[in-house]
């Protein structure tokens, strides 16, 4: 079951917004959102025990999306096939060209700066998330989040991963995560084995990370 509400907010220029409540989750839908807004949308008591979740957002063409654990992940099982269907529509020769793996990527995968910046700079590719993005060198991981996130593009697609030696040619801090990619995620293997299912902490890997970018930033 879902109900959508709309609603405006905003002084001269006004910013209308759509909250659909689904099945346990929340969805804003909308070209922008005020933050005081989320705020005030998000938290509450209604909120405890909910999270925010990115990636159902993507998958729903949502702003945001949040909602228990369990409503979250029965949730991404809905729209996950409506996702990879939506983005199938739309292949272009330049999407065909890095496989299937790709493809399915793009549609239903984990998105953030760093694993989208990845896919741009070894297959020429711009994913939607960093599309504004002007760094020329892309974005490196900030955190283990960020670093699983580029682990599981370079798990599910073979073309990227084959090329990911590339990334050492996009500045001092890529050249040093690519030098140490490998320690870092053997780190992460240990201290989070589940971490493919989000489950764990890395302090460690946390720690090694920011070693890396305090080091590569002297050079």
């Amino acid at each position: 079951m879902s109900i959508d509400l709309g609603f405006c907010c905003g002084g001269p220029q006004m910013i209308e917004y759509t909250v659909r409540e689904e099945n346990g989750c929340t969805f804003i839908f909308g070209e922008s959102l005020p933050i005081h807004v989320l705020a005030t949308l998000s938290g509450g008591r209604s909120a405890q025990g909910k999270i925010m979740s990115p990636h159902l957002a993507r998958l729903a063409c949502a702003l945001f999306a949040w909602g228990t654990p369990q409503d979250v992940a029965a949730a991404i099982e809905k729209y996950t096939p409506i996702a990879l269907a939506r983005t199938k529509e739309y292949i272009t020769p330049e999407m065909r060209a890095m496989g299937d793996e790709a493809i399915r990527w793009l549609a239903i995968g984990q998105h953030g700066m760093s694993s989208c910046s990845i896919l741009w700079k070894t297959t020429g590719f711009k994913p939607a998330l960093i599309l504004l993005v002007e760094d020329p060198r892309g974005r490196y991981p900030a955190d283990p989040d960020d670093l699983g996130r580029c682990r599981l593009l370079l798990e599910q697609v073979p073309y990227v991963r084959d090329r990911f030696q590339i990334m050492e040619h996009f500045g001092p801090i890529w050249e040093a995560f690519v030098e140490h990619w490998d320690a870092l995620c053997a780190t992460m293997d240990e201290e989070a084995p589940e971490w493919r299912e989000g489950k764990g902490s890395a302090p460690k890997t946390g720690k090694m990370m920011d070693d890396i970018v305090r080091s590569a930033a002297l050079i």
